[in-house]
């Protein structure tokens, strides 16, 4: 690594890396200013127990598809007179398409509301940075008229209760507005500042693509697995018709593989956005082109070093959430109102745990702590500067969602013109097949690159909280307009 042109009071660390500043010896993490800073952790593999528990459970997921796939492929074809009859129905169903359209048309829709879709999404980081606070302002008022306009509709519909309650969130919506209204300007530059530093290194966003391929091959896999799994154990037939009713506790293990690993994927590449982005404000010359070494660096360790931790804190939501699964299913076979509270509760307590794990996992991407020792760092941290407040603010996930829903909109009349130039019939209300789709990828395309832009917000907010000094050397004309901003939005709580 390149030595870089700045020096600091300490070393410049990230995920247990020194990139910068005086040796690691000098760099101490004591309390006397009131302030708690992040240290260098010795390079160890954290957590190792739940990153190899983690690679032991996607081992046996292989072997139960393995094992149990032919199975009830091999009763299925039996039962369709070796096979013969699942073909004709196969081929049957391949030229009589549910949606109204051949199959190389669903692609075309596809293909082309996906590049629509990847190109509005990277001219929206553009458009973001030049608008940032116009379009922080926009979306609360779009949340506002959406809350009256549903009311509103809740009322014509005569549905009055429902019609209350979207009042009432009318009313906290707008209240929630006037509240942070002065705060627009510190989110905008938050927002600025996190969308600079992912254009510096835009390379990381394959790894969020990549994530949004393997996410959907394992849904694929697993349902193959858990559907076989089940087949054989209860001695299903083909037309559904099982000896025994579902093992739940089968259930539940399958509903823990399937959000553990989707959690998994989604946290590794909110870790190397962490260490890119920390990178990048300690070490800009490291973290300066698309395929900078800081985003192969920060992915590398996000696999290996830290890659226990990742699987130990995603591991506590993917529980929370397969129970939530299981309460719910049983809330829809109608087990009382005692299932829809305690469903209700887990809901409140997975949206807490999700959240104290972002900012665990940035702590985790630029210093390389253990998970439960960067839980405690980040809210130490923020008890300290007595910024408790400022990590409650959603304005920034308000506009990355409205933007994300006008692209998948855009995307998706788009996949009409698209069936439309192709010859396909959209009479009979079939235009909603074409708009579905291209809404479908353009949305998911550019919630994907929202997703690290969101990362480097969080990244963003805990290196500014901790180290302001060295993004004022560093990016002096950002740091300039966050510190304004910031005192503005802050004043009581900021003293820089």
């Amino acid at each position: 690594m390149a030595t870089p042109y700045y020096a600091t009071d300490g070393p410049v660390v990230v995920q247990g890396q020194v990139v910068g500043g005086v040796p690691a010896t000098t760099y101490n993490n004591d309390h006397s200013d009131g302030v708690f800073k992040g240290e260098r952790q010795p390079k160890r593999c954290n957590d190792a127990f739940f990153g190899i528990l983690f690679y032991a459970h996607l081992a046996a997921m292989v072997w139960v598809a393995v094992t149990y796939t032919p199975q009830m492929y091999s009763s299925v074809a039996s039962e369709y007179g070796g096979g013969r009859q699942l073909d004709e129905n196969q081929q049957e169903y391949d030229g009589n398409s549910s949606i109204g359209m051949e199959i190389n048309e669903v692609y075309m829709i596809i293909g082309i509301s996906g590049v629509v879709g990847f190109i509005m999404s990277s001219l929206a980081l553009s458009f973001m940075m030049s608008f940032a606070s116009a379009l922080i302002k926009v979306a609360l008022w779009f949340n506002i008229i959406l809350s009256f306009a549903m009311a509103i509709m809740a009322l014509v519909g005569g549905v009055i209760p429902v019609a209350i309650i979207c009042f009432i969130g009318f009313a906290l919506t707008a209240c929630y507005a006037y509240a942070v209204w002065s705060r627009i300007p510190f989110a905008a530059s938050n927002l600025v500042t996190a969308i600079t530093s992912v254009r510096a290194n835009i390379g990381v966003s394959f790894f969020a693509y990549l994530n949004l391929f393997l996410t959907f091959g394992w849904t694929l896999w697993w349902s193959l697995a858990f559907v076989a799994t089940n087949y054989v154990i209860n001695g299903c037939d083909a037309q559904g018709e099982c000896d025994t009713s579902l093992n739940m506790g089968i259930v539940f293990g399958f509903l823990i593989s399937y959000f553990w690993v989707i959690q998994v994927l989604k946290n590794v590449v909110h870790v190397t956005v962490a260490g890119t982005v920390g990178t990048w404000w300690f070490a800009p010359r490291e973290a300066s082109s698309c395929c900078s070494k800081a985003v192969s660096d920060s992915w590398f360790r996000s696999m290996t070093t830290s890659f226990g931790s990742i699987c130990f804190g995603s591991l506590i939501v993917a529980i929370i959430q397969a129970a939530k699964e299981i309460l719910h299913q049983m809330r829809e076979q109608g087990d009382g109102i005692l299932m829809c509270c305690a469903e209700c509760l887990l809901g409140c307590i997975e949206s807490l745990v999700e959240y104290f794990n972002q900012w665990a996992f940035v702590y985790v991407g630029l210093y390389g702590y253990s998970f439960m020792e960067a839980g405690k760092n980040v809210m130490t941290l923020f008890r300290s500067r007595g910024w408790t407040a400022i990590i409650a603010d959603q304005l920034i996930d308000a506009v990355l969602s409205m933007l994300a829903i006008t692209v998948g909109v855009l995307s998706g009349v788009i996949g009409i013109f698209a069936a439309q130039a192709a010859g396909v019939d959209l009479s009979e209300g079939k235009v909603m097949a074409p708009f579905s789709l291209g809404f479908l990828f353009g949305f998911a395309l550019c919630a994907t690159l929202f997703s690290v832009v969101s990362s480097a917000v969080n990244t963003v907010i805990v290196c500014y909280a901790e180290a302001p000094a060295e993004f004022q050397q560093n990016h002096p004309k950002l740091s300039e307009e966050m510190r304004m901003s910031w005192r503005q939005a802050y004043p009581n709580e900021f003293n820089y």
